[in-house]
């Protein structure tokens, strides 16, 4: 049962709702990396999105799994990109089709390169080290 569900402590309900927020405004944001790349450094244009596509994934498994340890949520996040990194090497024809409709390639990549795997550990621990400021400014009261 997701720990969502049933009667919330506040700071649990508050820090659900922040990870969902996060969740979403990460989106339009590696989102805009893609469809805006002239209005980007080119080192943000061509790795900004993959750095962005692992923190999303981050925040969405926190605001799944709130009080799951950080770690677990950062490990299980990169072992997520890689896995679906890994699968872009499988060249069937029917999924080769799929992952250039706009969310399908968006959602499953379109080729394996290494350095997307960099960008995920990167983007992991944006993640990680953003959920623990906000964790700890909270545990401070502040």
């Amino acid at each position: 049962m997701f720990p969502i569900f049933g009667a919330m402590k506040p700071m649990r309900a508050k820090k659900i709702f922040l990870y969902f927020v996060l969740f979403l405004l990460t989106i339009p944001i590696g989102m805009a990396t893609r469809l805006y790349p002239n209005y980007f450094p080119d080192l943000i244009r061509i790795y900004g999105g993959d750095v962005l596509y692992a923190t999303c994934l981050f925040f969405f498994l926190r605001f799944l799994f709130p009080v799951t340890e950080l770690v677990k949520l950062g490990i299980l996040s990169f072992l997520a990109c890689i896995i679906i990194e890994l699968q872009q090497l499988y060249k069937a024809s029917w999924i080769v089709h799929l992952r250039h409709t706009f969310p399908f390639g968006l959602i499953l990549g379109y080729d394996f390169a290494l350095s997307d795997c960099i960008c995920y550990a990167i983007g992991c621990l944006l993640g990680m080290s953003i959920a623990l400021l906000l964790e700890r400014s909270w545990a401070l009261g502040r």
